[in-house]
């Protein structure tokens, strides 16, 4: 694509700042001064170009994004100056590098890129940017057919600050791919390059009376969108408070294990199809197991002794075991139950492996390797310490289950199903050979002590202390003592 640069000094407007009560966004009224690190100007001034005699200026822009999703998450963007007309090997002019802050994404490098090239060409000077990326090109198309005044286009638009400003760079003009791979090669190594530019606190373009920002940064995601993003952020800050997910601060080392999230949601939502084997009644069942040990929300002993404690005395123990008191760790570690258990992780582990072995064949790819990586997971293993395995067991999947796949080709949602499916067998095993056969047991000593389905769902009585009350079922039957005889109990 061709443009005409075009610096433009956007017009200041003094409007007063909007009240915003009770949130973290906030906006700033743009007559103030702003901090920057790096203007239009400066940029300019900092890539330096070299100077074409009929000022048309060729280049390839590319841009990296790297650790999307973790406190390293970096954006790299480089360019490469192209001489008009000239042999291959002299071709270059110059290049540069740098990176870009906030709102991580692809997309965003890639406008860095162009927004580089253009700042650093000079006024009323025809430039061709070359480009590979289809967001860039769908950008600036939008820059010529549209004007980010419009205020439903421009909140609309992601990197909406950013593709305003390099709307006021360029004015449309008329309408070799090796050299954006070089430009790629720019942007992949500016993460950790010494001389590589930075961009950030951007001029503002100006377009409206009002900019949006949080903690100092200026907003440049569809409101909409990041409003959205913020309260389920909330959400999920809430949900981590919980003390039933306070073993995830304990999954501190990313080459074990990391929970993804998407695939966590995904998982618990995901329901088997149901026929005549599998009656939309089972699936019903199935899926409030799987939320109930996401949840740690198991009906164990132990929860029912704080529930019904009318019932259930405080010296209860483990029916299947009767050694230990019965909470939601000793559901896997019970020794009735913890060889089930291993078989069941094992089955786990095998239909994973299989899965990347069809994956592999299908594409023709060696996936030894990719079948070590899962296997050295320590999650296969359950014990009293191994947080992995108690994560894995409560639907908190790893982004290796997804990883792996990805690295073969498989698309991300396929994959996503796919290990739905094999944790959706899981939830079933742990059920038919754990949950039920532990119910069982209890059953029976429910069924010794006389306590009915109708006595458990009758209201408890109340006014009662909880630590002390015992109820008429759980009593032994009456003796009859004489009283000649002191043995008598």
């Amino acid at each position: 694509m061709d443009f005409i640069t075009s610096f433009c000094n956007p017009s200041v407007c003094s409007m007063p700042a909007a009240d915003i009560p009770h949130t973290s966004f906030d906006t700033i009224d743009k007559a103030l001064p702003t901090p920057h690190l790096l203007t239009a100007g400066d940029v300019a001034t900092s890539l330096s170009v070299v100077f074409s005699p009929d000022s048309q200026y060729i280049f390839y822009t590319d841009g990296s994004l790297i650790n999307l999703g973790m406190c390293n998450v970096s954006m790299g963007w480089g360019w490469v100056q192209i001489v008009k007309d000239s042999s291959f090997l002299n071709s270059i002019a110059t290049y540069k590098r740098g990176i870009i802050r906030d709102w991580p994404s692809s997309s965003r490098a890639e406008a860095a890129a162009i927004y580089a090239a253009l700042s650093a060409s000079p006024a009323n000077s025809v430039v061709h940017i070359y480009t590979d990326s289809q967001s860039s090109i769908e950008g600036l198309k939008h820059c010529f057919l549209s004007d980010y005044s419009d205020s439903r286009l421009y909140y609309k638009t992601t990197n909406f600050e950013l593709w305003a400003i390099i709307q006021q760079l360029i004015v449309k003009a008329h309408s070799n791919f090796y050299w954006n791979d070089f430009a790629d090669s720019l942007a992949n190594t500016a993460h950790t390059s010494d001389d590589a530019i930075l961009i950030s606190h951007l001029d503002l373009a100006a377009v409206h009376d009002y900019i949006m920002t949080y903690d100092d940064v200026v907003c440049e995601s569809n409101p909409r969108h990041l409003f959205k993003q913020y309260h389920q952020m909330l959400y999920m800050k809430d949900l981590l408070a919980l003390s039933c997910f306070r073993f995830i601060s304990l999954l501190t080392d990313p080459s074990y294990y990391v929970v993804d999230w998407a695939l966590t949601w995904h998982t618990l939502m995901f329901q088997p199809k149901f026929d005549n084997s599998f009656t939309k009644e089972n699936v019903s069942r199935h899926h409030t197991l799987k939320f109930q040990l996401f949840l740690e929300d198991l009906p164990t002993l132990e929860s029912l002794k704080r529930t019904r404690p009318d019932l259930y005395i405080e010296i209860l123990t483990c029916r299947s075991c009767e050694d230990h008191l019965e909470d939601f760790m000793h559901l896997f570690l019970c020794k009735k139950r913890c060889v089930k258990l291993h078989q069941i992780l094992t089955s786990y582990l095998h239909h994973l492996t299989q899965k990347i072995k069809e994956a592999g064949d299908n594409v023709n790819c060696d996936y030894s390797s990719l079948v070590d990586r899962v296997t050295s997971l320590p999650c296969w293993t359950f014990s009293s310490n191994n947080w992995s395995s108690y994560s894995l067991v409560c639907g908190c999947l790893s982004t290796a289950f997804l990883e792996v796949f990805e690295n073969l080709g498989i698309p991300r949602l396929t994959a996503m199903n796919v290990v739905a499916a094999i944790h959706n067998n899981f939830v079933n095993k742990f059920c038919k050979r754990i949950w039920n056969p532990r119910s069982y047991d209890k059953g029976l000593w429910e069924h010794t002590m006389n306590i009915s389905s109708k006595l458990k769902q009758s209201p408890r009585p109340k006014g009662l202390p909880k630590s002390s009350y015992l109820p008429y079922p759980s009593l032994p039957p009456l003796t009859y003592v004489d009283s000649r005889d002191s043995g008598t109990d």
